[in-house]
């Protein structure tokens, strides 16, 4: 019998390794699990680097197009200045006594900028003045920065100007000169005056010791030059109301050594921009009554008022013949012509009443068609001097030169030298009456005083003008205010009911003393 061979055993395994695992009782699994797992983890790399690749192209294509943008709109604008600001700054001596000047450049390839600020002892006017400077300049860099432009760059000029300057006061303008490439070029204008002492500001109110009708007064003069203005450049008729007040007038500057009171109003500040720039200009002489007053009198060249006038006695009854049984009255206007003596005219024609016109002769020329058309009418014309001032004071020559200038204008325009004429003020002295006898002209006063220059209320000038009215009289009225044409419907009505007809001096008076003046 064949002898049984013995089971063959398997080879003997190695040690187990310290760091060997269990297998599980599913070994025979594991090889191929063990390569399924190799082959998940070959693939995670690669989709990683697929999705990495994906984004740096997705980020690039996004650069690329931002460049794009950024370089289209950078060519047509660019917002911010390529190179740093070239600003430099330098200290110097101006002309203005006790005043240095600090020169401030700056450029770059958006704006050119040069801006002088005044320095003056006082701190406090230095602060206020660089304070109104400094607002206007970050304005302009604000536009220089982000305002479309063209290839040139922006400008900005701003410098200063000292118009009055004496122990006590200083008066400063600061014009400001701004193009953006718009229509129309920036132009304003900041002044003040000042104490010197405190460096406070000196307002219109302060100027007349907070006396609302002396402050009126001046403000109604500031309309009434600028309505000069106008009329000398032909331009529209504005209502000034609302725009030329207390308010917009508080800050004033002395100018013309001390004898004027200014404005400089800015293109589009006060009045529209087709008006332009304009300074508003009040002689203080013109208003020299209402400033009558220490703060004034510390800081600007105030005239002393003229003397008191007596109280004027009644005009003289004309002959019977010229008047028609003593029921007539001469209504007289001073000033003109102004911007509302052709209204005036058109009014005295509705009611059929005749006027005297004495006339600044200054103001003949640019307004010869109205004075024309006063004569054409049948008004009187009269002598109110050359320039307004109070005769008596003047060498005899300036008193025939304001005489001669005015009768000399008046003829050019009408052909018709006056007869008469009414001295500014009422103020005539033994000089003024034989300069007028010698030219065979007659001083002709008033009897009636409105006093509508004081008070514009065409309702209180009327009731003046009737209560004061009596048979011979000679009512004493301006054409330059709108508020004293307003009444004379009024007073032509009232006056009228009354039995009263309206002639002109030379119909009222008849044949005049020269020497004599009237009233």
């Amino acid at each position: 019998m064949p002898a049984k061979k013995s089971p063959r055993k398997p080879p003997a395994k190695p040690p187990a390794s310290k760091t060997d695992k269990p297998k599980s009782a599913g070994n025979k699994a594991a090889k191929p699990k063990h390569i399924r797992r190799t082959a998940k983890t070959k693939t995670k790399p690669a989709k990683w680097r697929n999705a990495l690749i994906a984004i740096l192209l997705l980020t690039a294509m996004a650069a690329g197009l931002s460049g794009l943008i950024y370089a289209y709109f950078n060519q047509l604008s660019p917002r911010r200045p390529t190179a740093l600001s070239d600003e430099q700054y330098y200290f110097t001596d101006s002309r203005y006594s006790g005043i240095r000047s600090k020169f401030v450049t700056r450029q770059t390839n958006r704006e050119k900028v040069s801006i002088e600020y005044p320095l003056t002892k006082n701190n406090k006017i230095n602060k206020t003045v660089a304070q109104a400077i400094d607002r206007a300049d970050s304005d302009f860099r604000y536009a220089a920065t982000n305002i479309l432009t063209f290839d040139q760059p922006l400008t900005e000029t701003i410098s200063y100007q000292v118009t009055h300057n004496n122990s006590l006061a200083l008066s400063i303008i600061v014009n400001i000169k701004q193009d953006m490439h718009g229509a129309h070029p920036v132009s304003l204008a900041h002044f003040w005056t000042f104490d010197k002492k405190s460096g406070e500001v000196i307002t219109l109110n302060d100027l007349t010791e907070q006396s609302d009708k002396a402050t009126r007064e001046i403000v109604a003069a500031a309309r009434n030059n600028i309505n000069e203005t106008i009329k000398q450049r032909q331009q529209a008729e504005l209502d000034l109301n609302e725009t030329i007040t207390q308010e917009t007038l508080s800050n004033f500057v002395i100018t013309d050594g001390g004898n004027s009171l200014a404005w400089p109003i800015g293109q589009a500040s006060l009045l529209p921009s087709a008006y332009g720039e304009m300074t508003i200009k009040v002689p203080i002489a013109a208003v020299a009554k209402y400033l009558q007053n220490p703060t004034a009198q510390k800081i600007a060249n105030i005239p002393k008022p003229p003397e008191p006038k007596p109280t004027p006695k009644p005009a003289p009854a004309a002959p019977p013949a010229a008047n028609s049984g003593n029921k007539v009255i001469a209504l007289t206007f001073d000033d003109g012509p102004g911007p509302y003596t052709a209204q005036l005219l058109d009014i005295l024609d509705q009611h059929g009443a005749k006027a005297t016109f004495f006339l600044i002769g200054s103001k003949v020329s640019s307004q010869a068609n109205v004075v024309r058309s006063i004569h054409a009418r049948d008004h009187q014309l009269g002598n109110h001097s050359w320039s307004h001032p109070e005769l008596p004071k003047l060498p005899v020559g300036q008193i025939a030169g304001e005489i001669d200038r005015t009768n000399d204008a008046i003829k050019q325009a009408t052909g018709v030298t006056p007869t008469v004429m009414r001295p500014p003020y009422g103020a005539v002295n033994s000089a003024v009456l034989e300069q007028l006898r010698l030219r065979g002209m007659s001083s002709i006063l008033w009897s009636v005083d409105t006093r509508d220059w004081a008070d514009r209320n065409s309702d209180i000038v009327c009731s003046r003008a009737v209560a004061g009215a009596h048979p011979g009289a000679i009512i004493l009225m301006h054409d330059i205010h709108q508020t004293s044409v307003g009444a004379v419907p009024c007073i032509l009505s009232s006056l009228k009911q009354q039995g009263y007809s309206f002639v002109t001096v030379q119909g009222l008076l008849g044949n005049m003393a020269v020497e004599a003046g009237y009233p």
